[in-house]
């Protein structure tokens, strides 16, 4: 149990901004992470260990990808179709850098909510491959284990993702 309060403290707050990124929502993202530690925390008490020296980041990021996964398509179900204004804005989220001009400030943000918003309404499949690689850092490796994917198709997510996210902004530069 100890280790539980190692992987919070160490990958909790990776967690929760993933959870933040995927989900749109922060209610939904508290949700989804306090969910995520439950059914890590469940599984080690059940006997399950998780592997240290494997990646524990990636073990967090997928159990939260499968929640998520899982709640979706329990909505998509209910709902029979896709509801698709689901963005919100998480520009709260973001800490003002100082020695930014107001002018350059409100530039920056304007820029990212574009980014963000591209982002956010890339399909399921691109999106949360753009969000473990480049939000969680995580490996080509990492990210097909998580996914339980080839690596060839996470980098062929990855690189259809780039040109779509590429041909919507590309009027930022």
């Amino acid at each position: 149990m100890a280790d539980m309060e190692q992987y919070i403290n160490e990958y909790g707050k990776a967690v929760y901004s993933y959870c933040v990124y995927l989900t749109g929502d922060r209610d939904a993202s508290d949700d989804l992470y306090q969910q995520t530690f439950l059914t890590v925390f469940e599984k080690v008490k059940d006997g399950q260990e998780i592997d240290a020296d494997r990646n524990p980041k990636s073990y967090l990021l997928t159990v939260a990808t499968n929640l998520w996964n899982n709640q979706r398509r329990k909505y998509l179900w209910r709902r029979k179709k896709v509801d698709v204004d689901t963005f919100r804005d998480v520009s709260e989220l973001e800490v003002p850098e100082e020695g930014l001009s107001v002018e350059d400030a409100a530039i920056k943000n304007e820029k990212l909510q574009e980014v963000r918003l591209a982002v956010q309404n890339l399909p399921d499949k691109y999106r949360v491959v753009i969000l473990m690689f480049y939000m969680e850092e995580l490996s080509l490796e990492d990210i097909a284990s998580a996914l339980a994917l080839p690596t060839g198709t996470v980098k062929s997510r990855l690189h259809k993702a780039k040109g779509m996210l590429q041909n919507k902004l590309q009027d930022l530069r």
